[in-house]
């Protein structure tokens, strides 16, 4: 009984993750679904094994824990992303100036030579890569979602030129971009198809709007 409802949960587990049916549940939905599942099954081949031995077996309870860690690892990879890029690298507000009024963020260069930052975009976090090469803020597929685009939304008719070479990204228009208190609203973006894109961008059509944007050795200054 336990091993054949193991190989259903595994099969089931998979067919939501390659469908992107999981995705469509928030990561506390996810985590809940998993741990009523998980503990549904490894209380069932408990009481199942100790009628017919009269022994406790441990084997269930170790694969109920390690299952509930693999999900919950899945659906709070985003959450994990963040957090990653937060330790990487935060906007770091300058002293306070009283001759200059505008609002600035100070980024420190990250170990691999980039300059990241965590911004919120449409008020949700997301992680992005400072690309001055970039024309457009261009957003990962799972980046969109998070901030709450839908596929039916996108609309891939914009050929661009990247890393990878020539593919067709969704143009977008982003209600609002804030990295510390440096704020830029109405800007103009796109999203990448599925897969298509490591690292979001933070490129020119945030950049170009600022008055200032300078790197300074190790450090580059971000000012309204």
């Amino acid at each position: 009984m336990f091993w054949p409802m193991t190989l259903i949960f595994a099969l089931l587990f998979s067919a939501l993750v390659l469908t992107g049916t999981l995705d469509e549940f928030s990561p506390v939905a996810q985590f809940v679904l998993a741990l009523s599942v998980c503990t549904s099954v490894a209380c069932m081949a408990i009481t199942r094994s100790y009628m017919r031995s009269g022994k406790f077996q441990i084997l269930p309870v170790v694969w109920a824990i390690s299952a509930i860690v693999i999900v919950g690892a899945y659906s709070f990879k985003d959450q994990g992303h963040l957090l990653a890029l937060s330790m990487l690298e935060q906007p770091v507000a300058e002293p306070a100036d009283p001759a200059r009024l505008n609002p600035e963020v100070m980024l420190m260069r990250a170990w691999d030579g980039h300059f990241r930052a965590v911004a919120d975009v449409n008020d949700v976090p997301v992680g992005l890569l400072i690309d001055t090469g970039a024309s457009l803020v261009l957003l990962r597929h799972d980046d969109a979602r998070r901030i709450g685009m839908r596929d039916y939304e996108l609309d891939y008719t914009m050929a661009v030129t990247t890393a990878n070479g020539r593919s067709f990204v969704a143009p977008v228009t982003f209600e609002e971009i804030r990295i510390g208190g440096v704020v830029v609203r109405e800007v103009e973006g796109a999203v990448a198809r599925p897969d298509q894109l490591h690292s979001s961008l933070l490129g020119m059509s945030f950049i170009e709007r600022l008055t200032e944007a300078s790197i300074r050795s190790d450090r580059i200054i971000l000012r309204n």
